[in-house]
């Protein structure tokens, strides 16, 4: 059983070599390490060839966004699975043996998913997110409530080369492309299997002014997915609408800051969209507090659920 792991990287390079060296560290050894530089305009290129396993591939691509440079690794891939890493995390030495373990000979045509640890160096805090079991066919709903990353797939090489990375999207590419991957094939939840780590650092900063940017392409990812004949139409009306109250408000929150009259727009699209929600009042107040120009008050409503 071989394995393709594709990094797509862009501007990372300091990160880099913790993540490519947690793939030279794995205890199983039929692998290859398919590194995509999305258009990077620091060393990355240098780092890369610093190692000189010849299973490591390095693929230069005009930026592009990073589901694009996915679809680029798939395109390459040369393994019977295909396994994600993000440029700044890594996998822990018995990722693939585990992989290997579980899967046996069953050798199936699905999609793999593990549980995945945070690790936030500033806090020095670490955290493990379970996940859960699906059936097959999918049931939507349950789907949509949850959140399962990249890092945590691994998928059949042939279901990646049906089902691609929508190369528009680049906030909530990968759940629309399990939406897509679970209309056809299972999702088979390898329990508790941590062995791959996303690491929180000043670089994926949590700021409102990044959030709001990250939830005006979420919208962008939830009304293309919800419309026909995509798989998550299916999805139920009261999940959709919390869904996109959610992303409403999450984009609101830095423009409300700064004053822009953007950012009261998108609110009150959020408090319309779902109006039977426990944060009704919570919303209305922000609303006030920004019609009366009392930015501290709106802070502090907004630091009080961050």
């Amino acid at each position: 059983m071989k394995f393709s792991i594709i990094i797509p990287t862009y501007n990372r390079a300091a990160f880099l070599p913790k993540a490519i060296e947690s793939v030279l560290a794995q205890t199983y050894n039929d692998w290859e390490l398919i590194i995509v530089d999305d258009g990077s305009t620091d060393n990355t290129k240098e780092v890369v060839s610093q190692y000189s396993d010849s299973r490591i591939t390095y693929i230069y691509q005009q930026n592009a966004e990073r589901s694009a440079a996915r679809n680029n690794g798939i395109i390459h891939a040369k393994g019977d699975y295909v396994c994600f890493l993000d440029s700044d995390n890594y996998m822990k030495a018995d990722r693939l043996q585990k992989l290997v373990e579980y899967i046996g000979d069953k050798q199936s045509t699905a999609c793999y998913y593990t549980d995945i640890e945070y690790n936030d160096t500033a806090k020095g805090e670490k955290k493990i997110k379970k996940g859960k079991k699906y059936p097959f066919p999918m049931d939507v709903d349950l789907l949509i409530q949850d959140i399962i990353a990249t890092p945590q797939l691994c998928c059949a090489t042939e279901i990646l080369r049906k089902h691609q990375f929508n190369p528009a999207l680049s906030i909530g590419e990968d759940m629309e492309l399990l939406f897509r991957i679970t209309s056809e094939y299972p999702l088979v939840y390898i329990p508790n299997q941590a062995t791959v780590v996303e690491v929180e650092h000043e670089g994926r900063s949590v700021a409102f002014a990044n959030k709001s940017k990250a939830s005006e392409k979420e919208l962008k990812t939830l009304k293309l997915m919800f419309a026909k004949p995509y798989p998550a139409s299916k999805v139920g009306a009261r999940l959709k609408r919390a869904r996109m109250a959610t992303a409403y408000f999450n984009a609101s929150k830095n423009y409300l800051l700064v004053g822009e009259w953007k950012g009261l727009r998108y609110l009150f699209q959020s408090i319309i969209i779902n109006l039977r929600t426990k944060q009704l009042k919570y919303k209305i107040n922000i609303a006030l507090s920004f019609l009366m120009c009392r930015k501290e008050k709106i802070t502090l409503l907004l630091d009080e659920k961050n």
